[in-house]
């Protein structure tokens, strides 16, 4: 869920639903908000508790440019028979699959943490560790997703890419690794790889399919697998002053915090020294949930 970049936009401006991951770059759903409604509960996010307010979806379009309103992409979440393989209809999840099956004139009811710039909405604890650090416009950002955990560097990139800012003109690199399961889950996938076409020297874009893809070893592709492939890579960027950033579930970082620790006893550092001296420099942003 995301905001127009104007700061004189009201608090309840106008917002877009996305009816499926797959249709993230095409039809999307407008929201209008209502006025607040008295909450008779608390909200749910608590922390930073807000009344939730109702909205209503008033029409579909197609929404494209640097111009257009930010959007909410929601993945429809099904689940799968771990014996057949096959899907299961009995087991949809509730949330997604009611807000994609929202036709115009439905309401809904809104509640969390909402950023102002850079088109990011936070469905969690929100701060300063993960804004774009722009005192260095040619500096090395390496961003590192799972699922939805790409929205704020699909908001880094809008910034670097698409917004024209007189005071900061990026000319360094973005690097993205972006970790899903099946190709047909990636998020804003064609508007990454438009990147790939008009700015070669200045964004690389890698992606972990766990269930298309085989690691070295032949087993599932993960981030913490792209992460060891370009290891050398990455870990010479960071001994230059390179950012590098982590966002998804919370669970993604056991697996990589083991996978740069042996890479870098493999290099005959030790990981934790490293790793104080990232946090000391400010270079290791983490926002996981």
């Amino acid at each position: 869920l995301a905001w127009e970049s104007k700061a004189t936009r009201p608090r309840h401006a106008n917002k877009v639903l996305c009816m499926s991951v797959q249709q993230a770059s095409k039809s999307k759903v407008s929201v209008v908000p209502l006025d607040l409604e008295s909450a008779k509960e608390p909200p749910l996010n608590t922390y930073k508790p807000k009344e939730p307010f109702t909205a209503t979806i008033v029409s579909v379009e197609r929404l494209v440019g640097p111009k257009a309103p930010g959007s909410l992409c929601v993945r429809r979440a099904v689940y799968y028979d771990p014996e057949t393989g096959k899907e299961d209809p009995s087991k949809n999840g509730v949330c997604s699959n009611f807000l994609c099956n929202a036709k115009p004139g439905d309401k809904i009811q809104l509640t969390g943490n909402f950023l102002m710039d850079d088109f990011i909405m936070s469905a969690g604890p929100s701060g300063k560790i993960m804004l774009l650090p722009e005192e260095d416009p040619n500096a090395i950002h390496i961003m590192i997703a799972t699922g939805t955990g790409v929205a704020p560097f699909r908001g880094y990139l809008r910034r670097m890419f698409m917004e024209d800012v007189p005071n900061y003109r990026f000319g360094g690199l973005a690097w993205l690794f972006l970790g899903v399961a099946n190709s047909d889950s990636l998020l804003y996938d064609e508007e990454f790889t438009s990147y790939l076409k008009q700015y070669p020297d200045n964004f690389r874009y890698d992606k972990a399919l766990s269930r298309e893809q085989k690691n070295r070893s032949g087993g599932k592709m993960y981030v913490q697998d792209k992460i060891e492939e370009y290891s050398d890579e990455i870990f010479k960027l960071l001994d230059g002053g390179a950012h590098i950033y982590f966002c998804g579930l919370k669970g993604m970082m056991p697996g990589i915090q083991d996978t740069l620790k042996k890479v870098a006893e493999q290099r005959g550092e030790s990981w934790e020294q490293k790793l104080s001296q990232l946090k000391k420099n400010k270079q290791w942003h983490v926002e996981v949930y």
